[in-house]
């Protein structure tokens, strides 16, 4: 191989050398014919002839010098007349030529002796000014003629190349052609197609010149700068994608930073048009330039790993509503082929950066905020800078948020996103439409903005009560109302319309879809789910600790089957079992699977938006597939009641007893309580499955009770575990873990608990954590306390505060600091926000959190901590207690069974029933608790009572009162002749002497 390739360079070398030879033959021939051309021109320098010898001869220094000075001297006038005589075509065509080989020159030679000469006659030859005044309309004509041979022979494009030779520190030199540039504008209209033409290749080849800011100063803008950036500017907004699409890769970025170096600090010259040009051009570039990753260079390479921005767009995955896991979709998308690594000048990444600085964006809104024409293409401008630069994205919005007190927020709101087309409809099909890109951005910054103004602001500000000097809700709580609802409409469709079980969607196009929001908008879909999802999460948890909307407005009001979220949750569930279910693993189809993918997504990211009743279905069917995992009903069938284990409980010490025999106990597994009395007798089993309702209830009065102290009640009686300090010792947590196994085995077993927990406490169930204002929950004084200290204008440093706290501790009082030597940081104006959030973390979280802990360890050990995230803190107490609604007698009715002598039709019972509906709201809920142990009814209805509200004859003395067994809720009712008596004995019975088996 090597002996060939040495053989074939030796026979290549001769014919590579004739072909030399013949060129060198050749150049000598052109000098030699050139030689006569340039006698016969300098004998005719202005004249037709040396004109057309001087074409001939081309771009030759010496010759085109000594026809430029000979023209100039000339003069403008002889020049017209000539090109307007006999021979106007000829001269015309010559010109065109000569002023071509005058660029190349230049382009070849910027700093040539002669480039001053050069300067001038084409400044004399594009002068339409000049043309005018020495031949009127003709002289337009001329200029025109030769300004479209310039174009076309890509004039802009050759003084591209040409200003990067000349010196960078002298401004001087650039202005003659920077004024040849303009030139050709004031040749043609305004309105005309070749002005635009024009305009666009001097966005597109001068002003993205790399380091044009190095050669004219922004701060005092040259001439050329002020015509085409600050008085024309508003010429540009029809002719943004043509530069678009002129532009090469390399230069949005330089055309960006020059754009914002030569206009930022000019903002007030620009008129409402030109700024909306301005907003408009600067998306656009940066949108072209942030799917690169940049490097200090000049040149393209192939990119490695690093990801572009829309792929990294800046989403809080927030922990109080993120459960960490990703979407069902999700799990299915690939990265599409990445694009390549853009590497620009140092210089110019400097400056393009400035864009997203602090001064920057304050500059920017000083001079926007108040026109609200701007607000769309602001809103497009924040946003596109807050996905460039996410680092700097929660600045922005704070910068965004202080000004004008959020007034900006408001503004936006109601000035775009309310008019906007998207989630002005439930299941809207607009949302992946093209046309709907540009409504995108306001929502989106939107989000994100309210979102954060979500974070610090706290309940007054939030309702609007607090003083107009202090931060206020830039929205009221009707615009909030509508504003989550578009956020509902349009998270609905993207996680239910568009799923892979649409027909209407075109799977070729899934990937492609998933990458970016569209080629205007750098935010993938999934950010955007997120940003928008978070936000919505965020207003609807304002809403669950102090509702402000109507009732159903989470709901989604599609005409959906709500039976399929049920079929699709519980095959979730089956799914994800490891052995019971394997079998109906297998046999779930892949179109199956997906068909039920939004259902899933809705269940997992919305719950809310599914009605409640729903979510509470399907919880129940969870357990119920829990139990058929477990086996507990086969081993109920297999063994019978007198081989389930069987723990007896002394009524005195339930809590103990109960604690002794069933801590070791499979609570799922079918289980016998039998209570005894004060003798150690056995109560009667009514109906021979044993106590454990009872247990339940009588458990519950104790726990809860003030002799253990393990809990305390907030002032709306909802309970927490008590702060005390020996509520952490080891035998102290194993009692929590017992309580939390008890409450799990209630709600495993459908038992409602008159008992209502403190919604703080609550979201620890949810997985969720607590912040400031859950603190009101907590105690109501200290919240007030922390709250009048972040509104006070008062010198924060007299209150002599520091980070930390006094806390008990086994009846010792000691110091907790809040943070690292915290008992030495003085509490300040700047720093009190901090102090406001350590105190409410330590008092709702540090404080209770191994209490906390051990509780839920216990109760999912029968209740799945995934099961609950359906529900939100109200609609998990009612699951635990019922619902706080009128009880409805007919539905009671319904479900009543009746036995000994009674029947729907007894005397007695239609009498019962009547006095029942006699009575007060309170009376009936006294009665209902009388017989079940609750006194509100399941939020399903009496129907899911199980056993059945049950009436019994308990004979016909009617001195008699009526009594109870709560454990089976029956009612021993006496047969009663008239209406009078039995409400006087029934009152009584429930008033004084509810209880078990009260007889």
């Amino acid at each position: 191989m090597r002996l060939f390739l040495f053989r074939f360079a030796h026979i290549r070398q001769p014919g590579e050398a004739v072909k030399i030879q013949k060129w060198w033959r050749r150049m000598l021939e052109i000098r030699a014919a050139k030689k006569p051309l340039r006698t016969i021109f300098e004998g005719d320098e202005t004249g037709l002839t040396g004109l057309r010898c001087l074409v001939l001869i081309g771009a030759h220094d010496d010759i085109l010098g000594r026809w430029a000075r000979a023209m100039i001297q000339l003069g403008p006038g002889a020049i017209l007349d000539r090109v307007l005589g006999r021979q106007s075509t000829s001269w015309l065509v010559l010109l065109r030529k000569a002023t071509l080989l005058l660029v190349l020159s230049l382009h070849y030679v910027p700093e040539s002796p002669n480039a001053s000469l050069y300067l001038e006659i084409l400044t004399i030859l594009l002068s339409n000014e000049g043309a005018i005044a020495t031949s009127g309309a003709q002289g337009t004509v001329f200029c025109q003629a030769i300004a479209a041979y310039l174009m076309k022979k890509q004039f802009y494009g050759l003084l591209r190349k040409l200003i990067p030779k000349l010196p960078i520190q002298s401004s001087t030199s650039l202005q003659p052609y920077l004024t040849l540039c303009v030139l050709p504008l004031s040749i043609y209209p305004e309105d005309s197609p070749e002005f635009s033409k024009i305009y666009v290749d001097i966005f597109v080849h001068i002003l993205s010149l790399p380091l044009l800011p190095n050669r004219l100063p922004p701060d005092s803008p040259s001439p050329f700068i002020s015509y085409i950036l600050l008085t024309k500017l508003e010429k540009l907004a029809d002719l943004i994608s043509s530069i678009n699409q002129n532009l090469n890769c390399f230069s949005p970025v330089d055309l960006a930073a020059n754009l914002f170096m030569f206009v930022s600090p000019h903002y007030e010259r620009l008129s409402p048009t030109a700024f909306t040009s301005y907003l408009q051009l600067s998306v656009m570039l940066i949108n072209r330039f942030n799917v690169y990753s940049w490097h200090s260079s000049s040149a393209l390479e192939p990119r490695n790993n690093a990801k572009p921005h829309w792929q990294t767009n800046p989403v809080d995955h927030d922990s109080d509503f993120s459960d960490g896991q990703s979407d069902y979709e999700d799990s299915q998308l690939d990265e599409d082929d990445l694009p390549s690594t853009l590497q620009v000048n140092a210089e110019s990444i400097k400056w393009i950066s400035k864009v997203a600085a602090c001064p920057h964006i304050t500059h920017l809104l000083n001079f926007t905020q108040s026109q609200a024409i701007l607000f769309p293409y602001l809103a497009a401008y924040l946003f596109v800078v807050t996905a460039t630069w996410p680092s700097s994205q929660q600045e922005i919005h704070n910068i965004v948020l202080a000004s004008s007190n959020g007034r900006l927020v408001g503004d936006l709101y109601r000035e775009v996103v309310r008019r906007s087309p998207l989630g002005q409809e439930e299941d809207s099909k607009n949302v992946y439409r093209s046309g709907s890109a540009i409504h995108w951005p306001p929502i989106i910054l939107l989000a994100d903005l309210y979102c954060q103004a979500l974070q610090t602001m706290d309940d007054e500000e939030f309702f609007g009560k607090a003083p107009a000097s202090y931060g206020r809700n830039p929205l009221t709580l009707e615009e909030v109302a509508s504003f989550s609802v578009q956020l509902l409409n349009i998270i609905f469709s993207l996680y239910w319309r568009y799923s892979y079980d649409n027909p209407d969607f075109d799977d070729r196009d899934w990937n492609q879809i998933y990458v970016h929001v569209s080629p205007h908008v750098y935010c993938s879909w999934k950010a955007l789910r997120e940003k928008l999802l978070r936000c919505l999460l965020r207003i609807h948890a304002r809403n669950c600790r102090r509702p402000f909307v109507r009732l159903g407005h989470w709901l989604i009001r599609s005409q959906l089957d709500m039976n399929s979220f049920i079929d699709a949750a519980i095959i979730q569930e089956q799914r994800d079992s490891e052995t019971y279910y394997s079998q109906a693993r297998r046999i779930i189809t892949s179109q199956h699977w997906n068909s039920i993918l939004p259902h899933l997504s809705l269940l997992k990211k919305i719950p809310f938006a599914i009605p409640f009743e729903v979510r509470v279905s399907i919880f129940q069917h969870f357990i119920v597939n829990d139990r058929l995992l477990h086996g507990s009903t086969e081993r109920l069938n297999a063994l019978g009641h007198h081989q389930r284990p069987r723990v007896k409980i002394r009524r005195g010490a339930v809590f103990f007893d109960g604690f002794a025999g069933l801590a070791d106990v499979d609570l799922k597994a079918p289980l016998e309580i039998v209570m005894t009395d004060q003798f150690g007798q056995e109560e009667e089993r009514i109906d021979g499955k044993g106590h454990f309702k009872e247990f339940c209830t009588s458990f519950c009065q104790q726990v809860f009770g003030t002799n253990l102290a393990l809990w305390v009640k907030n002032k709306w009686g909802g309970f927490y575990p008590t702060t005390h300090g020996s509520a952490t010792q080891d035998h102290i947590l194993d009692w929590y873990w017992f309580i939390g196994r008890i409450i799990g085995k209630a709600m495993y077993d459908g038992i409602l608990m008159e008992v209502g927990f403190a919604y703080f406490f609550l979201s620890k169930w949810l997985g969720r954590r607590s912040y400031f204002d859950d603190l009101f929950s907590l105690d109501p004084d200290l919240y007030h306390r922390l709250l009048s200290l972040k509104h006070s204008t008062e010198n924060i440093e007299d209150l002599s505060l520091r980070f930390a706290i006094a806390a008990q501790e086994s009846g010792v009082t000691r110091t907790a600091d809040l943070m690292p030597n915290g008992h030495e940081i003085t509490v300040t104006r700047e720093n009190r926000l901090r102090y406001i959030d350590l105190c409410a973390r330590y008092h709702l979280n540090a404080q209770i959190k191994r209490q906390s802990e051990a509780f839920l360890q216990g109760l999912s050990q029968l209740i799945q901590p995934k099961w609950l995230k359906m529900f939100d803190q109200r609609e998990l107490r009612i699951l635990i207690g019922g619902v706080h609604t009128p009880i409805d007698l007919d539905d009671l009715r319904r479900h009543t069974t009746y036995g000994g002598s009674y029947h729907n039709s007894h005397e007695t019972i239609i009498a019962f029933w009547r006095v029942v509906n006699s009575f007060h709201r309170w009376q009936k809920h006294t009665l209902l608790q009388f017989v079940t142990s609750c006194s509100r009814p399941h939020v399903l209805g009496f129907k899911e009572l199980v056993p059945n509200f049950s009436i019994r004859d308990d004979g016909s003395d009617e001195n008699r009162l009526p009594t109870s067994s709560t454990c089976i809720n029956l009612l021993k009712l006496p047969m009663y002749k008239g209406d009078r008596q039995l409400r006087e004995m029934l009152l009584e019975a429930i008033t004084f002497r509810a209880g078990f088996d009260s007889s």
